[in-house]
């Protein structure tokens, strides 16, 4: 069974021609971001204004908030947190029936 190579076994000839191959390929990289890299991060930004979904019920006349579990914001109870630490605070109230 052979020893898995690591810095510390290589032969500090062979280590010196990996780091100056990695140098050498990383100074041909001009900078510019490949197409499929470009087109998945815009994808992905777009999706950011995809509508933020709550549920709401109300329960012995009280309002229960719930989010999917993907969802960037937390809600418990009638309070919801958004990513940025704020709390909204929902609170029910009934209108008087109108009058004939």
């Amino acid at each position: 069974m052979s020893e898995q190579r690591t810095i510390d076994n290589i032969p500090g000839k062979e280590f010196k021609q990996i780091v100056d191959q990695f140098i050498k390929q990383a100074a041909a990289w001009d900078g510019a971001l490949p197409a499929d890299a470009f087109f998945d991060a815009c994808g992905t930004l777009a999706d950011e204004d995809t509508p933020l979904k709550v549920d709401a019920v109300i329960i012995d006349n009280e309002l229960v908030l719930e989010t999917p579990p993907e969802s960037p914001l937390t809600a418990q109870g009638s309070r919801i947190w958004l990513e940025d630490g704020r709390e909204l605070i929902i609170r029910l109230r009934s209108l008087e029936p109108m009058q004939v």
